[in-house]
This record gives structure tokens, sequence and C-alpha cells, in this order.
């Protein structure tokens, strides 16, 4: 099936990739004013990304530090200095009415910082003065049970000479999108692998209310920019599944506050040009997790389980860069950055009222994290583009409490890529570049899955994953706004990260996080814009990105190769869109194939995965320039969320199994309503 897949999409490919092109000059850089998105009249930044030409949004992670961590939009030619308030939410409030501009910048380009990124768009806005205020009012209403979750915002963006002022205030509403009524099957076998089986109603539930606060002022300042960005934000959340007869509930409360002030500054120095950043993030978590069951179906007793956990973080950072351009062909860029990170965290696992140790607690960690680096991106031809460079990370992970253990880890991460572009709408690239993954603060502190999985302890013998990666990709556009991209990357894994079991002092065994020996990965991408006024859809598009993987990792549990937890395998997304003028509207259908993922614990093997399909309809009216309504209709062929456990005796080396627990969900449809006004 897989081969048949392969080869499907091959030819798919190789066939669009034939296509005609649009008369361009040669660059690596593809501009699109402000009038090439006008029939589609956006409300934002971020819907003019969603339909620029090939170009597939990256939002970034969250990954301690800076560098590394960016997404492929810059904004103004500079990367947000902010982490907390990531990149999406900061493209929506930029309105776009203020973007004059964007850029592709393809395979890189001298005085151009990618960020680590083989593609990025630069959002590039206007500069005459203005003053907008925006309102905007959201609501969720899920069609099974009624249950709504309304937001709003109110942003005000003002523009005076070549400074900027920004603020916004808005609720938060989060939601799980797979709640609805279902079963809970569990079956137990004996000694002679006899099954006793239970089936329930089940139902579960998820949502949460918070809000945030954010500011951002963009001021000249000795010859060059600085800006100063700040945000707050209250992100809480409540699940729970409950079963019926006998009665079990699990519930599960957690908290998310998170403060952030970044400075930033960027202008000349001499022949130089200089950036320097400094940014502090500080963390409040909480989790409560508490399953309470009436008859447990194992011990056929009553059970009250109890897992608390609540954590500290901060992040320090402070980056500096310098480049150099001697040509217009050639620059230069190095600098460093040094980061301090600290983790308090707390935890404590009840079974009826008796505490259960935990490995580790009472975790306090430390990391003292340095980086310094280097490269050039120099145009050797008109067509060919070459950047090369690396980074050196030094890294001290000390840890206090019940565990004294401090590790040192250094790690050069070269990078070399080549573009060749023989023709404005034709380019190829080649990448090579040692990637460095980066210990999850997470991993060090214990976590909890009362329906599922149970308590996961921290680890802190972990290290972090490093990936060789080879990579290559071909693009072509066509037909003024068709595009098509293809990639193939080769990833040899070392130290892979996956679950090990770990022993307290007591000897009891708890799953963790740990590295489980070297691995490889191999990734297939392809996206597409295809324009459909061919088949008379006038000013019709399809998009479609399609993402298969395919990992091999020895099994240090049972030996035999197979595939990384949490890995999914295919990604498959297709959307069709129309704007009509003469309505002021815009409709769209899109389809997702969801995702199927397996996790491979010591004793537990999980299949987790959402069966598709997962169907959204919108029609969007923008009656008149400052007002926008849209009306969405999501999931409206219910999915099923599918989570299956099936537990070992002892091991997942043995034959046979002590238990299978499934829980099936049927997700309710929801409707999306948005009604956005602005003023100025």
């Amino acid at each position: 099936m897989r081969v048949q897949s392969g080869l499907l999409f091959g030819v798919f490919a190789a066939g669009l990739l034939c296509l005609g092109t649009a008369a361009g000059q040669q660059s690596n850089i593809l501009t699109y004013p402000a009038e090439f998105f006008a029939q589609a009249r956006p409300n934002t930044a971020y819907d003019m990304i969603g339909r620029l030409p090939g170009f597939v949004f990256d939002n970034g992670n969250t990954a301690r530090g800076f560098a590394g961590t960016a997404g492929n939009v810059l904004i103004d030619g500079q990367r947000p200095t902010s982490k907390t308030d990531d990149l999406q939410s900061i493209l929506t409030r930029i309105p776009a009415s203020d973007v004059a501009q964007i850029q592709i910048v393809r395979g890189g380009a001298p005085g151009i910082d990618m960020q680590g990124q083989t593609v990025v768009a630069n959002v590039v806005r206007k500069k005459e003065a203005s003053t907008q205020v925006v309102t905007n009012f959201e609501d969720y209403i899920f069609t099974g049970d009624g249950h709504h979750i309304p937001i709003g915002s109110l942003q005000v963006t003002h523009h005076t000479g070549d400074s900027i002022y920004e603020g916004s205030i808005s609720s938060l509403g989060n939601y799980d999108d797979s709640v609805g009524h279902g079963t809970h099957r569990f079956i137990l076998f004996d000694p002679n692998h006899l099954p006793q089986i239970t089936n329930q109603p089940a139902r579960s539930t998820g949502e949460g209310f918070g809000g945030a606060i954010t500011g951002a002022a963009t001021i000249p300042l000795f010859g060059g920019q600085f800006k100063a960005n700040l945000a707050f934000q209250d992100s809480p959340f409540d699940s729970s599944f409950a079963y019926y007869g006998p009665n079990q509930l699990v519930r599960d409360v957690s908290g998310n506050d998170n403060g952030e002030l970044g400075l930033h500054w960027q202008g000349p120095l001499g022949g130089l040009e200089l950036e320097a950043l400094v940014l502090q993030r500080l963390s409040h978590l909480t989790d409560a997790n508490s399953s309470d069951t009436s008859f447990d179906l194992v011990t056929h007793q009553p059970e009250h389980d109890r897992f608390t956990s609540s954590s500290d973080t901060s992040e320090s950072i402070a980056r500096e860069t310098l480049r150099y351009s001697p040509s217009d062909r050639l620059t230069f860029e190095a600098g460093g950055e040094m980061a301090l990170n600290t983790l308090h965290g707390h935890t404590q696992f009840t079974q009826n009222g008796t505490n259960i140790p935990l490995p580790t607690p009472n975790p306090h960690v430390q990391e003292r994290r340095s980086e310094v680096f280097g490269q050039e991106t120099w145009k050797i031809a008109p067509q060919w583009l070459l950047e090369a460079g690396a980074r050196f990370e030094f890294s001290t992970i000390s840890e206090t409490g019940e565990v004294n253990l401090s590790r040192t880890f250094f790690y050069p991460k070269p990078r070399l890529m080549l573009t060749w572009t023989p023709d404005a709408d034709t380019q190829v690239r080649a990448r090579y570049e040692n990637v460095v993954g980066q210990l999850d603060f997470n991993n060090f502190i214990a976590t909890s899955n009362l329906s599922g999985t149970g308590v996961t302890a921290g680890n802190t013998g972990l290290r972090p994953d490093q990936h060789q990666q080879y990579e290559i990709s071909y693009e072509r556009h066509f037909w003024d706004k068709g595009a098509a991209t293809i990639s193939f990357m080769h990833e040899q894994i070392s130290d892979v990260v996956d679950f090990v079991p770990v022993t307290d002092a007591n000897g009891n065994v708890f799953d963790a996080p740990g590295n489980i020996g070297s691995g490889t990965n191999e990734k297939l991408s392809f996206s597409l814009n295809l324009p459909l006024d061919w088949i008379g859809l006038k000013n019709g598009i399809l998009k479609a990105v399609n993402t298969l993987q395919w990992s091999r990792v020895p099994d240090p549990t049972t030996g035999q190769e197979r595939v990384i937890s949490g890995q999914r395998p295919q990604d498959i997304e297709l959307r069709i869109r129309q704007d009509i003028e003469s309505l002021s509207s815009t409709w769209s259908i899109s389809y997702y194939n969801c995702w199927d993922e397996w996790y491979y614990r010591p004793d537990q093997l999980r299949h987790r995965r959402v069966i598709p399909p997962y169907l959204t309809a919108y029609w969007e009216w923008k009656p008149e320039p400052s007002l926008s309504l849209h009306f969405e209709i999501d999931n409206f062929v219910p999915f099923v969320y599918d989570d299956q456990f099936f537990n070992a005796r002892t091991t997942r080396a043995d034959v046979g199994l002590a238990s299978f627990e499934e829980i099936s969900i049927q997700s309710q449809p929801h409707l999306y309503i948005q009604i956005r006004k602005t003023f100025g």
C-alpha cells in the first residue's frame, strides 16, 4: 500500500512539474504586491500568507532559546522577538491594509536572515501614518450538546512616521474538537488468556477560557530600529472522560500562565549591521489529574487516584548578530547567543489516599547554554547561490534535589545549502544540516494521563537527539498563481528519544522519556497551488499538501525495527477555494485525512488515531471593506477519535496480553462565526 501511494504521488507530481511557466526575471526573491491579494479581500497579513503560491506556513516551535525556534515568516525583514505570542497570532493582528507587499525568499539571498529555513516569507508594511482599531467577535457552537466557546478581542495599531505602536486585549477560548459520546471497552485476560469483557457508554468534554494582553512599540533609535514587546497570557483547560455502569470519572484541570518581555535593536554599526535582542519569559504551570472509580475493573474495588504537579520556569536570552556585506552578492554573518533556563517543580501521586513515590518528584533544573555561529551567503552567479555556516552549541544542565547531577554537552551544527535558479519560475535546492534536538524541560518532571497511559516519570539522564539531514527540493511556479514543490529528505538520527523504563529508590518501575539508540527517517513532501479557471471555476484555487514519512528504529524491548513513537506516517490536506468578486465573497471546502500514531512503551502499545474524514466548509462575506462576516461548519461529517491500549503482563516482549482498553468517541460538528469590524 505504501509503495502504491508513493508511485501515484510521484506520477502526479511529475505531471504537474511539467506545466508551463509564467514570465519573470531570475531571482531568489518573488514579490507579491498588495494588489495581488485584492480580489480576495483579506482581513489580515495571515490571510495573505495563506494565499501565497507554493508557500506552506510554519508557526515555529516553543523550544528554549531563540535560534532554531523560528517560523518561516519575517515582518519587515525581522523575526518577531516574542515567543509567548506565536507567529500566527502576530500575523493575525496585522491588518491587510497595512501590508505593502509580501516577498518569498527561496533558498536564501544576501542580507536576508533565513532563520534556518529553506523558504521564508517577508511581510513588508506600509509607512503611511494611520490608526486602526479592530474589534473581533468569534463563537464556536457545538451542535451535539449546544455548548459554545465565545471569544473576543480589541486591537489598536498606530503608525506615525517610522514608528508603530500596537496593543491588544483578548479573551482566549480553548476547545477539544474530538469531544462527544461513544464507548469504553475494557478486556481483562486471566492467566489462561480467557477474556472478561466490559462495554460502557462514554462521554468526553474539553474546554477552557482565559485571556491575553499584548503590546509592542517600534521606533527609530540610534540610526536603527528599536522594538519592545510585552505579553501576558492565561490559558487554563478542563477536560474529562466519564464512563457509566460501573461509573468512572477521569478529569484533568490544567493552568498555563505566561509573561514575556522582549527588546530588539537592529541598525548600522560602522560598516556592519548589528542586531541585538534580549528576552525574558516566566511561566507557571499546574495540573490536577484525578480518576474516581466506583468499581475498578481489575481490582473489583473502588479506586481513587490523584496526580498533581506544579512548575515554575524561566528563560533568559541574550543574542547578538553582526552582518557584513562587501557586495550585493556576498554577506557574512556571525554572532552568539547565551541563555539561562530554570525549572522548579513539584509532583505527587496518591492511590486511595496512599502516597506513591515518584522518581525525582521535586526537580530543580538549571541549564546554561551558549552558542556561537557564523555563515556566509554567496551569489556565485546569477543562477547559483551558496549558503554555508555552522553553529557550535555548549550547554550544562544541572539538577538538584533528590538527585544531584550535572552534565555538559557540545554539539557542532554545520549547514550547507546550494540553490540553482535557472529562471524565475524554477528552483532546485540541496541542503545538508546537522540538527540537534533540545531537551524538553517537561521531560524532567513527571506527567500523567490517568485515562490511558498512567503516570510517566521524569528522566534526568536524557540526552538530545541528533539528526543528520540530507534534503533536495524542486519548485515550479506557473499560471501566475500556480506553484508545485516536491522535496525528499533523509535523516540519520542518533540518541532517538522515545520511552524507557526507570526505577525509583523503592524499586517501583515507571515509563519515562529516554534514548533508545540510532534510527533513520525518510520524508517525502509535495505541495500544490493549482488555479482552476481552466475548468470554469473563475478565481478558484486547489491547494494540496501531502507528506509521507517512514522512520525505522530498533525497539529496545522486542529488538525488532519499528517507527518512532508519535510519528504520523501521512498527512494529506486538500482545499478548494473561490473568490466571487461580484458578491464580495469567498467560499471554501477542505479535507484533512486526520492522523494515526503509535506509541511504544516498555509494557504498553498505544494506537491513537482520528478516523477521517475531517471536512470543513466556510463562506466569508465582506459587505464593505471595514466589515467581515465569516460562517463556517467544521467536522460536518463527524470523525471518530479512537484510542487503544494493549497492556502487557510485564513487557511487550512477552506473549499474551494482560488487558486491552479502547476509548472510541464520535465527535460533534460545530459552527464557527466571526464578525470583524475595523475603524479608521
